[in-house]
């Protein structure tokens, strides 16, 4: 399912949504818990949680690059596979950062030009997450 963007005048907007950005720069820039973050903007945890990877500030490169995190097994060709997917998608790979595998399991983080994907970034990680052997995807950042 492909997602919509608007743009929208925050102003008739539900004021959680700006505290869940708040909170976000808490927990992003000041290095704070999340559980921190939510009482010092008021809002609960789930709150925070239900809507921090979909609010973003907007600019005007907004939604150029994508940073991701990844959990992959470690069996041999998944990465790989991973990366073809998203070059199917037309994702350009700026960097790519891979920990070493620890139990069986590596974390990778992925730093994404998105400006040619035919998809967005949200549905290009539920792509990811179909490849078998990726445990978990997500996006950390979108700018």
């Amino acid at each position: 399912m492909k997602s919509e963007y608007l743009i929208i005048d925050k102003a008739i907007l539900p004021d959680y949504f700006d505290l869940v950005l708040q909170a976000k720069t808490l927990v992003e820039d000041e290095n704070l818990s999340v559980s921190v973050a939510c009482k010092q903007t008021g809002i609960s945890r789930s709150t925070f949680y239900k809507y921090k990877d979909r609010l973003f500030r907007a600019s005007a490169s907004y939604g150029r690059k994508t940073i991701l995190t990844v959990k992959l097994a470690d069996i041999p060709g998944v990465l790989s596979r991973m990366i073809q997917e998203i070059y199917s998608y037309g994702g350009n790979i700026i960097s790519i950062n891979s920990a070493l595998p620890i139990k069986g399991v590596s974390f990778v983080t992925i730093v994404l030009d998105a400006q040619n994907l035919v998809t967005d970034s949200a549905d290009l990680v539920v792509e990811l997450k179909k490849i078998e052997n990726v445990k978990s995807a997500s996006i950390v950042a979108v700018e």
